[in-house]
Order: C-alpha cells, then sequence, then structure tokens
C-alpha cells in the first residue's frame, strides 16, 4: 500500500480543497468513479480516480476533522500511472492552497 500525506495550511477550508483536488485532477486527464466518504472517517470526503482505460485506481480522502489530505493507492490496484502521478498532483495540488 502507498500512503503520502499532503501539506495543507490550517487556514483552508473543505469548499476550497474539494474545488482544488476535483480541478487539479481534471486537468491531469483523471476521471472521478467515485465520490463519497469512508466510515473510519466521519465528514470525510473521498474520492476514487482513474487515467483513461488503464488499470489502477488512485484514492484521495480529506479529513476536516484532522484537517488531514491523502492519496492512497491499494496493493492490488497499483499502476505505473499512478506512481508517476502521485508527485505531479501533489506538488500541484500544494502550490494552488
Amino acid at each position: 500500500m502507498i500512503e503520502v500525506d499532503l501539506q495543507i495550511p490550517d487556514s483552508i477550508d473543505e469548499k476550497t480543497i474539494v474545488r482544488i483536488v476535483e480541478h487539479v485532477c481534471m486537468m491531469n486527464g483523471l476521471t472521478c468513479t467515485l465520490k463519497g466518504t469512508l466510515a473510519k472517517y466521519p465528514d470525510s470526503i473521498h474520492w476514487h480516480l482513474k487515467n483513461g482505460k488503464q488499470k489502477g485506481i488512485l484514492e484521495i480522502t480529506w479529513w476536516e476533522n484532522e484537517h488531514r489530505l491523502w492519496f492512497k493507492v491499494a496493493e492490488n490496484r497499483t499502476s505505473a500511472w499512478i506512481k508517476d502521478n502521485i508527485p505531479i498532483l501533489k506538488d500541484q495540488i500544494e502550490e494552488s492552497v
């Protein structure tokens, strides 16, 4: 499993985070296949992202309660495009907040 935390300023609000995450992912050609919440992280926003028809799912979670944003990739859902794009997405999101 891969898990990568992003550095998010304390002053940023949920509405802004959601807008930035969705915009950066769209600009990088990613498609949201699921948007919801995780029971383990109450009131979180959780996305599943795909890159066209390529194998693999990148998960992103924003948990307002802990002011935490992170990427996660399950062992059975990894792919080269994910490993290549995590640093790019991380930089773009952190620079946008």
